[in-house]
């Protein structure tokens, strides 16, 4: 099979004559700079680093890597450095949203330390303090159609797209903050829904910007949104069906309805119990598969849903990865392809490789997994 081929068996629940991976194609499935200079070190790439996702420092992956790790996908990515961003200092920024990001001395991430909703109380306050921005941009889109095609009339790799920062629960907790919106989701859902609302209808105008430049040539389509944390989904069931779900469901079939791409959703930590409703509005795929949150064991999630969903990640970033020999690293790969595999399973690390993973690691994960039998 070629890489594409070997994509589009698993992602529909076909045997594939190996394991397909993904590596870069996503601002969750890529890899922070810290590590991505050793691995460039390693095989010799040289050139400047390209930024994928500012905030966790994650880096576009050069091709020669991507083919020295015989990766089978390939991005389409957005471009956020179109949208402005105002430097307060050299390590905090403001951006056109109006959230503040800061990174400590020597730190590695930008965190973020102030959001713009933050001191409201009422709709009306937000209407007449603070105007959501316009997110239509020909330079956020500029160039990715003759990519896209390019890749997809080169036949060979599966072609990926992922938006960038096109949440809609994150990205409303980004401007209002966790606690308090988390709080509007209870006792103050007007403005809970007012947010929600706008956030939605932006993202659909970058959406459909973007789908319309490269929706035709995608496989796979990106879309990133954490509802849980290691322990438990951040909120209930019901609170999600009725305040977050409706807002999902318009997005998803928006998205679906401006290509055929399947659907790969993001959620770190113990989703399971949102994934009968994620499948039911339209989620063809899962990420990142956390397996040491609750409820996320891979022999679980297979037999509950398996052929329904797809798995895409799952290889253990806490202990393995960071911690373990080549040997366990092989062992870790071959078990996971063994219990969500054959079918239906992508592998890659169940988030962006880290700042205390060896590459060795990395470069072990990825060729091992062309090498166990299906």
């Amino acid at each position: 099979m070629t890489p594409r081929e070997r994509v589009l068996a698993a992602i529909n629940h076909r045997t594939p004559d190996k394991t397909p991976t993904d590596f870069g194609t996503t601002n969750c499935t890529s890899i922070v700079r810290s590590t991505y200079t050793k691995l460039k070190e390693i095989y010799g790439v040289e050139g400047p680093d390209k930024i994928l996702f500012r905030p966790f420092n994650i880096m576009r992956v050069d091709e020669k890597i991507l083919n020295e790790l015989e990766i089978d996908t390939r991005a389409v990515p957005g471009n956020l450095d179109a949208y402005p961003l105002k430097w307060l200092d050299e390590n905090t920024y403001v951006d056109n949203r109006g959230v503040t990001f800061h990174m400590p001395e020597n730190g590695l991430y930008f965190s973020m330390t102030n959001h713009p909703l933050a001191k409201f109380e009422t709709v009306e306050e937000i209407e007449d303090n603070y105007q959501f921005p316009d997110f239509s941009n020909p330079d956020a889109i500029a160039g990715l159609r003759e990519k896209a095609k390019k890749l997809r009339d080169e036949n060979r790799f599966a072609v990926v797209g992922d938006l960038l920062d096109g949440a809609i629960f994150e990205t409303a907790w980004n401007l209002r903050g966790m606690e308090n919106l988390l709080g509007d989701l209870l006792v103050n859902e007007d403005v809970a829904h007012y947010i929600l609302r706008n956030v939605l209808d932006f993202q659909k105008v970058r959406m459909n910007e973007y789908l319309g430049e490269v929706g035709e040539y995608l496989d796979v389509v990106f879309v990133g949104d954490d509802l849980a944390t290691a322990a438990s989904t951040i909120m209930s069931v019901n609170t999600y069906r009725e305040m977050i779900k409706p807002y999902h469901k318009e997005y998803f079939s928006f998205i679906k309805s401006r290509t055929n791409a399947k659907l790969l959703y993001h959620s770190c930590g113990a989703i399971s119990s949102f994934l009968d409703d994620l499948i039911e509005i339209g989620v063809d795929m899962l990420d990142p598969i956390q397996t040491k949150a609750a409820g996320m064991q891979p022999e679980t999630l297979k037999e509950r849903f398996g052929g329904r969903v797809v798995f895409w990640g799952a290889v253990d970033s806490y202990d393995v990865m960071p911690k373990g020999t080549e040997d366990d690293v092989k062992r870790e790969v071959e078990h996971l392809i063994r219990t969500l595999g054959p079918s239906g399973y992508v592998l890659c690390e169940n988030h962006n490789v880290q700042a205390d993973i060896p590459p060795e690691n990395v470069i072990t994960m990825y060729k091992h997994a062309k090498q166990v039998a299906l």
